[in-house]
């Protein structure tokens, strides 16, 4: 009588229907494919931007461990509340401890409209949400001046893989009048792809290529015209 006299607690409807796509002592192989940066100011703020970097060299396979995952509540109301995972960082040749306690390498999956709501990816002005069969995230642009009166463009590009929700990509990317002052990539590697790739074409180059390809182009026609004046090709060209 007293058990069919107290009323149940209604159990909270869930929110989400979040889950892990991996499991506690799971490994993934990652590389830092570029790292590349114009002088030391812009190496010491690539390290403040992304600390593991410093313990990381350009090509060299390092190894990523699950260590631990939150349980996923029911409700979720903030982005505070949002599960957590912790993963250590290894290299791969040699088993040293790169970094300890990393997060946001792995998130939740199977509620993207969700994520898309909880995670703010606002940081920069411009963001430009990623969301294919595969992968979910953002690329993200922004302006700042510099000290010296130069406007740097940052770029953001950040990307989980949908099957399971490890980083697949990440790049920050900073730039000025098409210039590279920092330029660091992250994949999740797997066999067959490359471990260091080169930047982008720089404008100074593009400027050299253009130049010498104008410069090609007069030579060619100067002889051609000598040949066909029957004058000899050095004294065209003197003319």
């Amino acid at each position: 009588m007293v058990c069919s006299s107290t009323p149940l607690a209604a159990e909270a409807q869930a929110n989400n229907t979040l889950e892990w796509g991996v499991v506690v002592g799971e490994e993934f192989t990652y590389v830092m494919q570029r790292a590349y940066f114009a002088d030391q100011n812009y190496a010491l703020l690539g390290v403040s931007l992304l600390p593991f970097i410093s313990n990381m060299t350009i090509g060299e396979r390092a190894i990523l461990r699950i260590t631990e995952l939150d349980e996923i509540p029911t409700q979720i109301n903030e982005t505070i509340q949002m599960p957590q995972s912790l993963c250590n960082l290894e290299r791969a040749n040699d088993s040293v401890s790169n970094t300890t306690n990393l997060v946001r390498f792995v998130i939740p999956i199977g509620d993207w409209e969700f994520i898309d709501e909880m995670i703010n990816v606002t940081n920069l002005p411009v963001v430009t949400p990623i969301d294919t069969v595969n992968e979910w995230g953002s690329t993200g642009t922004g302006l700042f001046e510099a000290d010296d009166g130069s406007i740097i463009t940052i770029t953001v590009d950040i990307r989980y893989e949908k099957e399971n929700g490890t980083l697949n990509y990440m790049r920050y990317h900073y730039t000025t009048l098409g210039t590279d002052l920092l330029d660091i990539i992250i994949v999740n590697w797997h066999q067959g792809m490359p471990t260091i790739v080169a930047g982008d074409v720089q404008i100074p180059t593009i400027l050299i290529i253009s130049i010498a390809g104008v410069v090609g182009i007069i030579v060619f026609i100067i002889v051609y015209q000598g040949y066909r004046s029957k004058k000899s090709i050095v004294q065209k060209l003197g003319e």
